[in-house]
C-alpha cells in the first residue's frame, strides 16, 4: 500500500507539472516512409525490448510552408560552445555537424561508415591508419582543406576539454602528412575504435591557417568548417542562425536558411511546433509525442527510437568520503523503487537500465537493476555509520524531465536519512561542474554516437574527462583498457560482459534510465531521419511543396 501511495502521489505532481499538455498513451502505426526512418536504431536495440516508433498525421494532403526557403528547428538546450573540441554538449554537437565535417562519416540510415573528408582508407599496421583526403574542399573562409588541417585537428583532439580523454591514444606528435591529401594517423596502443571514434563531433575537421591566425576563441565567435552550412550568427538564450554554403563539394541542401533555437521548457517547446512556428522540434515530451504518433495532431508527424545514452547517478568521493563506502552506494541503489520513479517523472521516454552501456551500443549485456528495498537501504546506511544522515549536493543541466527525477529520488533518500541539495544550472555550467568537481553527484552521461561501449566509458574511467562519476578501481580500469586496445571481437565481447557485471555489482554508478529520442516534425518534410543520437544532418532534407 505504500508503495502504491507513493507512485499515486508522484503521478499527481507529474500531472500537475505538465497539466498545460494532452494527449494519450497508445501508440499507432508507422507509415512506410517513418519506418525506414527508424529501421537502423530498431534493429540494435530489439533484444532490450526498446524499438523505435513513428507515426503521426492523417491528413491526406501536406501542409503548405509559407516559407519553403527556412528551416527553423528547436532543442531542448543550449550549448555553451561550438567548438568540437571543447564542446561537450549533444545539442552542440548536433548544430556543430552542421558546420563542420569528420574524416569519416555514418551513413545515418544504416549506420555503416562512409567517406567524408576522407575517401578512402587503410592500416598500415595495428598503430598506424593511412587516409586519402578529399580534394577540392574549402572551408568557409575559402581556406583548401589539407592534410594540414588534419594534423592541426589531431593536436588539438588530445588536448580539448571536451576530446581529450576520448583521444588519448591517438599520437599526433607521430602523425605525418605524406603529402597535401595523404595522412597517417599514429596510435600510442592499438585502439578498436579508431574509425568509429573518426565519425565523431569531437574529431570534426578544423582550419589550420584560420586558427593560428585567430586563436581557439575563433570558433565560438564566428565557427568555420567545410560543412553544408556556414554559420552566421548566435543569440544567446535564443538562436544560431546558418546558411547554405554555395561551394559545398557535395550535394547542397535545397533551402538556404536554418535556424536552431534553444527553447528548455518542454510544454513551449511542444507548443511551438503544434502552431507551425518550428518544422522540427526535438525531444519532445511524453504527453505530446503520444498525441502526435496518435495522429492528433494534424500535420505533424512523430519519431520515438531508443537512445545511445545511459543517464546514470554519478558520485564524487573526493567531496563525499562516504561515497567510496561501497555500503553507502548500495543503499542510494536500493532505496528507490527506478520503475515507479522513472515513469513519475517521463513516463515511457525514460526506459530503466539493465547496465552501463545502452541497447544500441555494441556488447551490450543485460545484467539487470537494483531492487527495492528501504529496508536494506537502512540497514547498509547504519552499518556504514551513516545511520544519523548524509547530505551531498546535486548539480543538474536545466532539463526539465531530470530535474523531476531528482526531485523524486530527493523524497525516497529522505526515508533513509539521505538529504540531496538540487542545483539547476546551465547546460555549459553543469558540465564544468562535472570536470572540475564541484558537484558532488550529477546525472551523468555519454551519448554513444560511435557505437562503441568506450565512448560510453570514457568520463567513467580513471583517465576521462569529469572528476564526478569517475571510476578509479584499478580491475574495473584494467578491464576497460584491455577492452579498448583488443581487436579481436569475440574477446572484446567477453571483457565487456565481464565490465559491466563488474560495475553492477560494486554500484561504482547507478545507471538510470535510456531516454527514448523523440521528435516532432511537420509532414511537409521529407528526406528526415530520427537519430539516436540526436545527431540530424538537415542539408538531407527537403521541402515538399504539394
Amino acid at each position: 500500500m505504500r508503495r502504491i501511495s507513493r507512485l499515486l502521489a508522484m503521478l499527481l505532481c507529474l500531472a500537475l507539472l505538465l497539466s498545460a499538455c494532452g494527449g494519450g498513451t497508445t501508440e499507432s502505426s508507422s507509415s512506410a516512409a517513418a519506418e525506414s526512418s527508424t529501421a537502423s536504431t530498431e534493429s540494435s536495440a530489439s533484444s532490450s525490448g526498446l524499438s523505435a516508433t513513428s507515426g503521426g498525421t492523417t491528413e491526406t494532403e501536406i501542409a503548405v510552408k509559407a516559407d519553403p526557403n527556412s528551416i527553423v528547428a528547436a532543442v531542448n538546450t543550449e550549448p555553451g560552445k561550438l567548438d568540437p573540441q571543447n564542446n561537450a554538449s549533444i545539442t552542440g554537437i548536433m548544430v556543430e555537424r552542421q558546420i563542420f565535417e569528420p574524416l569519416i562519416d555514418k551513413d545515418p540510415a544504416t549506420g555503416e561508415l562512409v567517406p567524408c573528408l576522407a575517401t578512402e582508407w587503410s592500416w598500415d599496421d595495428d598503430t598506424h591508419l593511412r587516409l586519402k583526403l578529399r580534394e577540392g574542399v574549402t572551408f568557409h573562409n575559402g581556406e583548401d582543406f589539407t592534410a594540414e588541417d588534419v594534423l592541426l585537428t589531431l593536436e588539438r583532439m588530445q588536448v580539448g576539454s571536451a576530446s581529450a580523454s576520448l583521444y588519448a591514444t591517438f599520437d599526433p606528435a607521430n602523425s605525418v602528412a605524406e603529402d597535401d591529401y595523404t595522412v597517417i594517423i599514429a596510435f600510442t596502443t592499438p585502439f578498436a575504435p579508431a574509425l568509429n571514434f573518426l565519425t565523431n563531433g569531437r574529431a570534426y575537421i578544423i582550419p589550420a591557417d584560420y586558427m593560428n591566425e585567430n586563436g581557439d576563441d575563433a570558433l565560438n565567435q564566428n565557427p568555420i568548417g567545410t560543412g553544408p552550412f556556414e554559420f552566421v550568427d548566435w543569440t544567446i538564450s535564443s538562436h544560431v542562425n546558418m546558411k547554405r554554403y554555395e561551394n559545398y563539394w557535395g550535394e547542397k541542401p535545397t533551402f538556404e536558411n536554418l535556424q536552431v533555437r534553444f527553447i528548455t521548457d518542454d510544454t513551449a517547446r511542444g507548443m511551438a511546433l503544434e502552431t507551425g512556428e518550428l518544422d522540427v522540434a526535438f525531444m519532445i515530451q511524453e504527453t505530446d509525442i503520444n498525441s502526435i504518433l496518435n495522429g492528433e495532431v494534424p500535420h505533424i508527424n512523430g519519431y520515438m527510437v531508443p537512445g545511445q545514452q545511459v543517464n546514470y547517478f554519478g558520485f564524487n568521493e573526493n567531496n563525499v568520503p562516504a561515497f567510496a563506502d561501497i555500503r553507502v552506494r548500495q543503499a542510494l541503489a536500493h532505496a528507490v523503487d527506478w520503475e515507479s520513479a522513472l515513469f513519475a517523472a517521463n513516463g515511457d521516454i525514460f526506459s530503466l537500465c539493465q547496465s552501463c552501456i545502452a541497447p544500441t551500443v555494441d556488447y551490450y549485456v543485460p545484467i539487470g537493476s537494483y531492487e527495492y528495498d528501504v529496508e536494506k537501504a537502512k540497514q547498509l546506511m547504519e552499518e556504514a555509520g551513516y545511520g544519523d544522515g548524509l547530505t551531498f549536493n546535486c548539480i543538474e543541466e536545466e532539463v526539465q524531465a531530470s530535474v523531476r527525477l531528482l526531485e523524486i529520488l530527493q523524497s525516497y533518500w529522505a526515508e533513509i536519512g539521505v538529504t540531496m541539495e538540487i542545483q539547476v544550472v546551465d547546460s555549459a555550467t553543469w558540465q564544468e561542474a562535472n570536470m572540475n568537481g564541484t558537484s558532488d553527484t550529477s546525472i551523468c552521461n555519454m551519448a554513444a554516437t560511435t557505437g562503441d561501449p568506450h565512448h560510453t566509458l570514457v568520463n567513467v574511467v580513471a583517465a576521462g574527462a569529469n572528476i564526478t562519476g569517475k571510476v578509479t578501481d584499478e580491475h574495473f580500469n584494467e578491464l576497460a583498457n584491455e577492452a579498448m586496445a583488443e581487436m579481436d571481437e569475440t574477446r572484446r565481447a567477453e571483457l565487456y560482459e565481464e565490465l559491466q557485471q563488474y560495475m553492477y555489482d560494486n554500484v561504482f554508478q547507478i545507471p538510470m534510465f535510456v531516454k527514448m529520442v523523440t521528435y516532432g516534425v511537420w509532414d511537409y518534410i521529407d528526406g528526415f531521419v530520427a537519430d539516436p543520437g540526436q545527431q540530424v544532418r538537415f542539408a538531407d532534407i527537403t521541402i515538399k511543396t504539394a
